[in-house]
């Protein structure tokens, strides 16, 4: 009896075979702290892609042009189509302004610390627009009734000691147009208040009345000392839930001036919101307080 057998022959394994066998014994040997890695692969490039949807999402938002953006941001100006400059007061009208900045009683005239020409409420008018100091002390005394000054005869009040006032003078006179000229005093601590990187304006007078005789033109404007990095600035009215156009104001020697003004059918005493922005020399919004 032969006891040595020889083994039965095997056959050969194909290619295929051989390669699974191959990666058997591999993934057998491979350390055990691989395999997570592996499995986070996919979340990893999913987090990846939301970061960069986001990111994208964030541009788009910057560029939109009804988006004001964030100070310091690099979204363009909206490119008022409307403008309220028309240059430097005439020398003609210089002498009209001064008389309309003062008082009654004040000895006079009104120191102009600023002025401009500007457009006015209707086609066939325009406005002067001012910054004044009273730099000469009336010497008359109020007249007093049964004990008391007379109303608006006290001179100014204890806020506004300094002197400084804000004027606005309309031609052809205000009383052809309805809209009424104005002058008023500015607060001290309103003058003394620096404009800076943080508040890039400080408002020193405002209406948002004023009102031709027709009640057809609605008017809302505001005088500003300016920060030196404001290079442009622009309004738009809020009325019913609906914007008007964005309208580019003045800005000249650290005082800014904007206006707008709406079209339609008012009631005496009806007020106009404004928008207003403000631009550095490169475009960037500024944040104004």
């Amino acid at each position: 009896m032969n006891t040595q057998l020889e083994p039965p022959r095997v056959p050969p394994l194909s290619a295929a075979e051989r390669s699974r066998l191959r990666n058997q014994v591999m993934d057998r040997t491979r350390p055990g702290d691989h395999r997570p890695g592996r499995r986070w692969i996919a979340p990893a490039v999913a987090v990846g892609a939301v970061a960069a949807v986001v990111a994208g999402t964030l541009v788009v938002a910057q560029k939109s042009p009804d988006d004001t953006g964030a100070a310091g941001t690099s979204t363009a100006s909206p490119e008022a189509k409307v403008g309220v400059d028309l240059g430097p007061v005439p020398k003609a009208d210089v002498a009209k302004i001064v008389a309309d900045c003062q008082f009654p009683n004040e000895p006079g005239p009104a120191q102009l610390v600023w002025s401009r020409h500007v457009r006015g409420i209707t086609k066939d008018s325009t406005a002067l627009v001012a910054v004044a100091l009273d730099t000469k002390k009336s010497t008359t005394q109020p007249p007093v009734i049964n004990g008391r000054r007379k109303p608006g005869g006290g001179g100014a009040p204890s806020t506004a000691k300094l002197g400084y006032r804000y004027c606005m003078t309309r031609t052809p006179p205000s009383g052809k147009l309805g809209a009424i000229g104005a002058v008023g005093r500015v607060d001290d601590k309103a003058w003394r208040t620096q404009p800076t990187a943080q508040r890039a304006l400080v408002a020193l007078g405002t209406t948002d009345g004023d009102f031709t005789n027709d009640l057809t033109t609605l008017q809302s404007w505001r005088l500003y000392r300016a920060h030196p990095d404001v290079a442009k600035v622009e309004a738009r009215y809020v009325l019913n839930g609906k914007t008007g156009p964005w309208t580019s104001g003045v800005v000249s020697d650290g005082f800014a001036y904007i206006e707008v003004q709406a079209n339609g059918k008012f009631t005496v005493g009806q007020k106009l919101k404004t928008e207003v922005l403000a631009f550095d020399a490169q475009g960037h919004q500024l944040p104004i307080g």
